[in-house]
């Protein structure tokens, strides 16, 4: 583990192998290829309703469907590598160079199609090694029974061996419901030793809870986490207040906007926090809400993604695909008077100081 570890330090770990990081160029710190949410899926209560809940999503349904995200099942499932592929490559077509795939071990992660996209599209991606939200457990796991270095072990594996040599390159996405689990505690506890092994970054989930960001940062700092490498997702649909937002960036962490390209899209499932439902920013209010922090200086520690992991959000399905940001927001950004300095800061020059392993 020294030798692979000493070879990490100073650069980014793809499913490819070890680059340069500065070969990482504009990055999506955030994103799904892969992902398998049943687990969130919920059967309409109305019987006129359940026979959309089974329908592959199409045109027909759309509509529907993105009015009722959680409610069809196909929705919630990313599984075709081809259609990955092409999704891929509109990416790279727009001026994209990396992705980071944080889909948790359990839910859908496939390493050996990540490392088919990034061959076939010619771009960086990086995996994640994780753990999501307790209600994902699955018995063979026996997360109950194992205790935090075992976890622990698991995720410093996927970085140092990798799934039959394809590496992790950050430990992420680490998920929490609201109030947190014994177990989900037990797992960030987990993180936090692995992150101190390998020097890779840790990306958190947490609950949808103005304070669960800052339990959580907690939990980590007393694990002996380095808060500075750790990525706090979901900033938009997580914190409503400002001042809860400050004072999370005080600790010095990431704070993640991650789901850029959602407007529209009505979840009507709140893992039983009633602060996110329905109200979710859009784009120009995600970009607000950041530059309100870059002008308390903060600008080196945001980070902004969309977050694809349902059907609706691809361009095939009539979404804005992985390109949305290069296409749309960055466009916005300047209509905002957002400097091509602070949109290179935000989109190159912080993902890859977060990438690079310590």
């Amino acid at each position: 583990m020294r030798g692979k570890r000493s070879e990490l330090k100073g650069k980014a770990q793809t499913v490819l192998g070890i680059i340069d990081r500065d070969l990482l160029g504009f990055t999506l710190p955030h994103e799904h290829f892969f992902i398998d949410c049943s687990v969130d899926f919920r059967e309409p209560s109305n019987p006129k309703e359940k026979d959309l809940a089974y329908q592959p999503v199409s045109f027909e349904n759309l509509s529907w469907v993105r009015s009722h995200i959680w409610f069809n099942l196909d929705n919630v499932c990313l599984t075709d590598v081809s259609e990955a592929i092409r999704e891929a490559i509109l990416f790279k077509e727009a001026g994209g160079q990396s992705v980071i795939d944080v889909t948790p071990n359990h839910v859908g992660r496939d390493p050996k199609a990540l490392a088919r996209i990034a061959k076939e599209a010619g771009i960086n991606v990086i995996m994640g090694t994780a753990y999501y939200r307790g209600p994902s457990y699955k018995p063979e796991m026996k997360v109950e029974s194992k205790t935090e270095e075992e976890i622990a072990s698991e995720f410093v594996r996927d970085i140092i061996e990798g799934i039959n040599g394809i590496c992790a390159g950050i430990i992420g996405e680490v998920a929490c419901s609201w109030p947190m689990t014994e177990n989900e505690r037990k797992v960030l506890r987990a993180g936090a030793i692995a992150q101190q092994q390998t020097g890779a970054a840790l990306m958190v989930h947490p609950g949808f809870y103005d304070e669960a960001p800052l339990e959580i940062i907690d939990i980590l700092r007393d694990a002996g986490a380095d808060i500075s490498r750790v990525i706090m997702c979901h900033m938009g649909e997580t914190i409503k207040s400002h001042s809860a937002r400050f004072r999370l960036a005080d600790t010095g962490c990431y704070l993640e906007w991650d789901r850029f390209g959602s407007d529209g899209e009505y979840p009507f499932y709140n893992e039983g926090s009633p602060n996110l439902i329905p109200d979710v920013p859009n784009d120009p209010e995600r970009l607000n809400q950041i530059v309100q922090l870059i002008g308390e200086g903060f600008l080196n520690q945001i980070l902004i993604s969309h977050d694809t992991f349902l059907k609706i959000e691809l361009h095939r399905f009539g979404g804005q695909g992985y390109s949305h940001i290069l296409t749309n927001v960055i466009p916005l950004m300047r209509e905002k008077r957002i400097s091509d300095e602070i949109i290179h800061t935000i989109t190159v020059e912080n993902p890859k100081r977060i990438l690079t392993f310590v």
